[in-house]
């Protein structure tokens, strides 16, 4: 296959919260660039403008479907990449040994610079410190911290103690409780529901989701969580960010 002038092989993705280990790409284009007669699975690598570095992803076609699979999940972790944000991949080189490169925005609709090397060391400095600032937080409340990891910008929720989902929030036999989360600024989102998981609890579903993502919550940001009202389930948020945002 060649690339003449003006022929644009790109296409566009925002992540949706299904978008974990895959990414399904357009059907027009995977068609049209990647599929090779028979050939249904390839590899392919993914670059960013400032990356010293390749990430190489699976390309696999199941039911008429097109995806990234094997090596995506590297890619999203590697670049800090969360739910709404907006990819644009455009081909490099013929589909034999083919290339993307990768620009990101966030859901803000601000370009999003990717991780290269040395921002790594400054994002994981970034980073302690959010940690150091979480430890240093004081209050006559009870309260825990949590470090929000991609599973819970994802379905699967924000994490509770076991210690204290049991001793603040569920009352015996109890599996299920609606909780508030609030913020310093007066916000408030709820009900938001909490779930005793056996090993840890967990508050989900469509009102955190809301609180996720209108708080701008991103993989480092440390998260304190107080307990303000025990009758009403009321929990304080202090966000400790990991990186600077423009919000």
């Amino acid at each position: 296959m060649k690339f003449d002038d003006g022929d644009e092989a790109s296409f566009f993705k925002i992540l949706r919260y299904d978008s974990r280990d895959y990414l399904q790409l357009p059907s027009v284009f995977a068609i049209k660039y990647l599929e090779k007669g028979n050939n249904k699975k390839q590899k392919f690598y993914l670059k960013t403008k400032f990356a010293g570095k390749k990430w190489s992803v699976r390309y696999e076609k199941i039911n008429d479907e097109y995806y990234f699979k094997d090596g995506w999940l590297k890619f999203m972790k590697d670049n800090r990449l969360q739910t709404g944000d907006f990819l644009v991949f455009s081909l490099l080189s013929p589909p034999q040994n083919s290339i993307f490169q990768v620009i990101f925005y966030a859901p803000n609709g601000c370009f999003k610079p990717p991780i290269n090397s040395s921002g790594k060391v400054k994002e994981e400095r970034t980073r302690n410190k959010a940690l150091e600032s979480a430890k240093s937080f004081k209050s006559d409340n009870p309260f825990y911290s949590v470090t929000i990891k991609v599973s819970y910008l994802r379905e699967w929720g924000l994490y509770v103690p076991k210690e204290f989902l049991r001793r603040y929030l569920l009352s015996d036999g109890e599996k299920f409780v609606n909780c508030v989360l609030e913020v310093s600024n007066g916000g408030k989102w709820g009900p938001i529901k909490c779930r005793d998981c056996k090993t840890c609890g967990k508050l989900f579903g469509g009102n955190w989701k809301k609180f996720r993502d209108e708080n701008h919550l991103d993989v480092g940001d440390v998260c304190v969580l107080e307990l303000m009202n025990e009758t009403n389930k009321v929990l304080k948020v202090t966000i400790f960010r990991a990186l600077l945002k423009s919000i």
